[in-house]
């Protein structure tokens, strides 16, 4: 049985939901997870081997630990797969895999190159450099959009090496829920990391200037920070809840906002759109190709209140609620957990023949 060996700097959020469903269903291959001890709760569905480093942070002992951890497993399972996840354990595991015996398949999913953050020419130049080194230790780059894999191109990356696989999301949720009070008050869903790629601060700007006209959940929290909230009678922060606990949230809301600065995918549009939740996201990376404009969602440019503003008031519940049908078939038609895991899954047999 070929073994492979999951590894991730940090889970929380959009990396936890792929590595359960890449692990939770994979009788023919024998599974190991590394992760970080204080999020391994993120995958307890796996059926994977679960291994733990310590993490306190972004920092160097945080670091130094996951390089230990991992070495001292790879050498223990001697796995024929490596997959890494996201680009720090990216920069770190491959980095010490020059080091290391063996010669696995790797495989790496950067969910997001770090060329692609809103940051100056220097530093994308340098993130650039950096990932043409590593792929000499890597045999599949995986992409999880178009965008990503032109970006990829166009920052030299080995197109030998890119494929493109698009995120999925397990079917949604079944939920009871009771009838929506139809009180021209809009409900507004945010969901993630409370930072500034995901916009957060536009979140807290629409909720201010909509003050009474719309009501906004946030669900999630800090990971790489502890942001101060801004207290509000009309935003609720939810903190972060279970996949379970979360298909309430979606079913209550009338519309999910997604002001993004830079994604590689946008797997919380496609998951909201699988409970027929339609989404208004920023126009940016990879976000027009999880949604379908005026059938599924709206876009608006990257910061724009003053728009996000105007889509929500000239559109009512009911409008919003029209979208529901078109909503699930564009996530059935391409987002299915089913049909990324298959992919995947013939991508590791495609590298192992």
């Amino acid at each position: 049985m070929k073994k492979i060996f999951h590894v991730a700097e940090t889970i929380k959020g959009g990396v936890a939901t792929i590595i359960r469903q890449l692990t939770v269903n994979a009788e023919e291959y024998d599974i190991h997870c590394l992760v970080p001890d204080t999020q391994v709760a993120e995958i307890k569905e796996s059926n994977a081997k679960l291994h733990t480093f310590t993490r306190s942070g972004r920092n160097m002992s945080s670091f130094a630990s996951l390089a230990k951890r991992f070495v001292s497993i790879y050498l223990k399972e001697r796995p024929e797969i490596v997959h890494i996840h996201s680009s720090f354990a990216g920069f770190i595991c491959r980095g010490v895999l020059f080091f290391l015996p063996g010669s696995p398949k790797v495989i790496y999913c950067p969910h997001a190159f770090s060329f692609l953050m809103d940051t100056s020419e220097t530093k994308k130049k340098l993130y650039a450099i950096i990932e043409k080194i590593l792929s000499i230790k890597t045999d599949k780059i995986l992409c999880v959009s178009h965008y990503e894999y032109n970006e990829a191109v166009k920052w030299g990356m080995d197109k030998n090496k890119l494929t493109v696989i698009y995120n999925g999301v397990e079917p949604p949720e079944d939920i009871v829920t009771a009838e929506k009070n139809d009180d021209g008050i809009l409900n507004v869903l945010f969901v993630g990391r409370l930072d500034y790629q995901k916009g957060f601060d536009i979140v807290e700007k629409v909720a201010e200037k909509l003050e009474g006209k719309c009501r906004i959940v946030v669900v999630g929290g800090g990971v790489h920070s502890n942001p101060t909230l801004n207290e509000s009678e009309h935003i609720h922060y939810a903190g972060w809840v279970t996949k379970k606990d979360m298909a309430k949230y979606y079913a209550d809301a009338d519309v999910l906002l997604m002001p993004s600065r830079w994604e590689s995918f946008g797997l919380v549009a496609v998951e909201a759109q699988s409970y027929g939740l339609p989404v208004v996201a920023s126009r940016c990376s990879s976000i027009p190709e999880v949604l379908k404009e005026g059938v599924t969602g709206f876009l608006f440019d990257v910061g724009d209140v003053d728009e996000i503003c105007r889509i929500l008031q000239i559109h009512s519940k009911k409008d919003f609620g029209k979208m529901k049908a078109d909503a699930i078939s564009f996530y059935g038609e391409n987002f299915t957990s089913q049909k990324m895991v298959e992919k995947t899954f013939d991508l590791y047999r495609d590298i192992m023949s």
